[in-house]
Order: C-alpha cells, then sequence, then structure tokens
C-alpha cells in the first residue's frame, strides 16, 4: 500500500534525511521508502507500506503518530489510495 505525506515545512531543527532515516528505524521490514522531495514551497515522502504480512493500518498509525511527535504542522497531510488526511484527525 503506498502513502504519501506531504508537508509545507520540516519541523524546526529537521532535515529531510532525519525525517526518512527516522521513518526507515520505525518501518524496519513493515515498510520502505520510494521516494521524495522538497523544495521552499513544501515536499514529500513516498513510501510502501507492507500489506503481505503486516496489516498496513499498524504502518498508517505508525507514520501518523511519528509525524504528530516530531510536530509536524497542522497542514501536513498522508495520503492513501488518493485521499488526503490531516495528521492531526
Amino acid at each position: 500500500m503506498e502513502l504519501c505525506i506531504h508537508f509545507n515545512t520540516l519541523p524546526e531543527g529537521m532535515s529531510l534525511d532525519d525525517v526518512k532515516s527516522d521513518l526507515a528505524v520505525l518501518l524496519e521490514e513493515d515498510g520502505w521508502l520510494t521516494g521524495s522531495a522538497q523544495s521552499p514551497a513544501g515536499g514529500y515522502i513516498e513510501l510502501e507500506l507492507e500489506d503481505e504480512k503486516a496489516n498496513p493500518k499498524y504502518g498508517i498509525l505508525t507514520v501518523k503518530g511519528y509525524l504528530q511527535k516530531a510536530k509536524f504542522a497542522p497542514e501536513t497531510t498522508i495520503e492513501l489510495a488518493g485521499v488526503p488526511v490531516g495528521i492531526y484527525e
């Protein structure tokens, strides 16, 4: 299952590489990075969540919890199947 994180800004003191590294550690074998980009207008991180060995909802909750704890801006969304959802919803 593909998950895409869309953000306008990263939390203060964090780089895109920091976030990607944190997500890789959190997801371990349950997901992996498939793409990312950042510009002054914002950016995205694409992840593929394993859905054959584990229910992908656990990966979704892990990502959402990480984004909240890292204090991403309220405008940050995660997109699943083309539907964006706010990380604080």
